[in-house]
């Protein structure tokens, strides 16, 4: 097996996921970032990458555009609290710090309840009323997309679920019962 990198210490699953937290922890500060700090993204005319992406999202949730409290309160929480401690855990990792996997439990399940509250606000209000019916808006930007969300945090944290129950498992092993 060719473990090309600098990162050789660590499992394709580690790896994977250090990839994972870099990746969300830089869309959460930057591109989620921006849809809270600006709040006239829809009025820009100047071409702004950022703000040509939430246009066109906002078509498959309007209550972006709308700056609905729920969708805006809880891309700040995503945005500044999630991404910073995103690219925290990618460091953890690859320093191998043991708070790690506490780490990336609280922020998996952070981003996996945020996801869930998403969609069932949505649900609530009625997803017509929010999204448009065309399969690129509805079906990939709102489901798919989000769904990532979903999957992604509920396996890592299965991954550090297990792993600290290992370390619980092993202390408590070496420990006399009284």
């Amino acid at each position: 097996m060719n473990t090309a990198g600098k990162a050789k210490f660590l499992s394709v699953t580690e790896r994977s996921m250090a990839c994972w937290f870099l990746c969300s922890g830089l869309i959460h500060l930057i591109v989620e970032g921006n849809v809270v700090l600006n709040s006239k993204f829809y009025q820009d005319t100047s071409g702004n990458i950022l703000n040509e992406i939430w246009k066109e999202y906002s078509k498959a949730d309007s209550r972006y555009a709308t700056r609905d409290d729920f969708i805006i309160s809880m891309e700040a929480v995503t945005a500044f609290l999630e991404g910073p401690a995103c690219l925290l855990i990618v460091w953890g990792m690859l320093k191998l710090k043991p708070w790690r996997f506490t780490a990336i439990l609280l922020v998996s399940l952070g981003q996996l309840y945020g996801d869930v509250l998403y969609f069932g606000t949505c649900a609530h209000g009625g997803i017509a009323r929010h999204s448009r019916p065309e399969w690129i808006y509805f079906w990939f930007y709102f489901v798919i997309v989000n769904g990532i969300w979903i999957v992604v945090p509920t396996m890592c944290i299965l991954y550090a679920a297990k792993n600290i129950n290992r370390a619980i498992a092993g202390t408590e092993a070496g420990q006399k019962r009284d």
